[in-house]
């Protein structure tokens, strides 16, 4: 919580100038920006505070391969919300893809010791409740953002974000210094990098890409997850992946290569 309170303070700070610029060159509404921020917020908020109590239970390397099977949600959120339509071939690799995601949801059932299986179960059971709510912001968001998303929003987003994890860690009796931040640097970096290229860019690119593309094809680009999160967990973590693992994974690649083939003619 301390950290991501860092995160989105650093985050909020940064790109506050850009918001200011913005703001005085297109002058929206304050219902305008009260609707869209209150959106965002319950995008960001809840759903991050519940990720990361997912990624305190079960393992990264997991939590990383769950969280990507949301594209799942995000496409059937699309058909019935939005009436995007999907062809036959796309039907026939998420429903692969899913049979992985399950696969791999269930895998402590099956390798971990009694102990282990209740933990890693509850996180990844987090997990998928995040890519449920973050589904509910897409599907809104792809709705509300027909037109021009409103890129600029972020700063305002972040720093509220902040305020209500202030609140929560001050209440708490949590509330860390602001010393501790640049106390070394396995602390400032990863807060620097989550809060500008995981945070402000990531954040700008997606709205662009949504506004752009159906929302269900463009979320099925986070299949590509598991290829960076097995290499990744094991260089910086030394996260093994267990052979279930790897059948799930390879499950859902075909199940996305079904999906996304197109033949020539």
């Amino acid at each position: 919580m301390q950290y991501l309170f860092f995160r989105f303070l650093t985050a909020g700070i940064i790109s506050l100038p850009i918001f200011l610029y913005f703001y005085f060159k297109i002058r929206p509404k304050v219902s305008y920006l009260l609707k869209v921020w209150l959106l965002e917020l319950a995008g960001l908020a809840l759903p991050i505070l519940i990720l990361y109590e997912g990624l305190a239970r079960t393992s990264a390397l997991e939590a990383s391969l769950i969280g990507a099977t949301g594209p799942i949600f995000v496409v059937l959120g699309g058909i019935m919300f939005l009436h995007e339509k999907q062809e036959k071939r796309e039907w026939r690799g998420l429903a692969f893809s899913l049979l992985g995601s399950l696969v791999l949801v269930s895998g402590p059932l099956f390798l971990g010791t009694h102990a282990d299986t209740a933990l890693s179960t509850t996180g990844n059971l987090l997990i998928i409740i995040y890519n449920l709510l973050w589904v509910t912001y897409a599907l809104i968001a792809k709705k509300w953002y027909k037109t021009k998303p409103p890129l600029y929003m972020g700063s305002l987003t972040y720093l509220g974000t902040a305020f209500l994890y202030f609140f929560y860690l001050k209440f708490s009796h949590s509330l860390p210094s602001f010393s501790l931040l640049f106390a070394e640097p396995k602390i400032f970096l990863p807060v620097l990098y989550m809060a500008i290229p995981g945070g402000i860019i990531a954040n700008i690119c997606y709205l662009y890409a949504v506004s752009k593309i159906e929302v269900s094809e463009a979320n099925l680009f986070t299949y590509l997850h598991g290829v960076v999160a097995i290499p990744a967990a094991y260089l910086i973590l030394g996260e093994k992946p267990s052979w279930l693992t790897v059948i799930s994974v390879l499950v859902i690649a075909y199940g996305v290569y079904l999906a996304e083939f197109r033949r020539k003619y």
